[in-house]
């Protein structure tokens, strides 16, 4: 199914721009260009070329499903790109009834080559994907998924580089968390699995852990403020029961 997104970014000028796309399809991730109805803005610009040489500093996606009686559509992640294809910072995102605008964990200079990209799906009773999007505290920023496995616990891995948390977080300090899982009965609705993901060291004791959202209907993702060191072992993992 194709979902409607758009989002909006606000610079430290004051300039705000926004960026749309009326057919997404479902977790596919997506590079969002400038768009909207009736707006006085040039439509079809990358990030980077729409926003060059300003500091954005605030920005939130939302996604809806292209059938208007449908509110199924989940937002997944999002991010600006950098130009050599690292996460730069990630963005927050919701369903159709949300309505923010927040800060981003840090202010961005926008140069040619960045891309704003995204990825949502349909709230899903069988198929649905585990995501979470991390900040650390030297500015690094990444993005991990997985197809979560029923009554299975499975390693949740970088869309980048498909590396553990280890191996692309190694010696950093998580600050900030996000996560989503688009699921129509949450994630352990039989009691087999856990309602959080979690952060393992290699001992398998656990050194973090987020709860997460299905960003639709209203629901949006959100940070939570945390201080995880990460070691180059250390996994990131879902247990769905259902």
């Amino acid at each position: 199914m194709a979902n409607v997104v758009q989002a909006v970014f606000q610079c430290a000028s004051g300039r705000v721009v926004s960026f749309s796309d009326t057919s997404v399809s479902d977790n596919t991730t997506t590079t969002l260009k400038t768009g909207g109805v009736g707006l006085n803005q040039t439509s079809g610009l990358d990030f980077g070329n729409a926003l060059v040489g300003e500091v954005v500093t605030r920005g939130f996606i939302i996604c809806s499903s292209a059938t208007s009686a449908s509110v199924s559509a989940t937002y997944s992640f999002g991010y600006i790109e950098n130009a050599d294809g690292s996460v730069a910072v990630p963005v927050m995102g919701g369903g159709c009834y949300s309505n923010q605008l927040p800060l981003l964990c840090r202010p961005v200079r926008v140069t040619v080559g960045m891309l704003l990209k995204m990825q949502s799906a349909q709230a899903d009773a069988t198929e649905v994907k585990a995501n979470v999007m991390f900040y650390c505290a030297s500015g690094k920023s990444a993005i991990f998924q997985v197809t979560a496995v029923a009554d299975t616990e499975t390693e949740i891995v970088d869309v980048i580089t498909g590396g553990s948390i280890g191996q692309s977080l190694a010696n950093q300090r998580i600050v900030k968390m996000a996560s989503s899982f688009g699921n129509l009965y949450g994630l352990n609705d039989d009691g087999g699995g856990n309602n959080f993901f979690f952060i393992e060291s290699p001992q398998g004791q656990m050194k973090g852990a987020t709860f997460p959202v299905n960003a639709r209907e209203g629901w949006y993702t959100e940070y939570t403020d945390c201080g995880i060191p990460i070691g180059q072992n250390d996994t990131l993992k879902v247990t769905w029961g259902s």
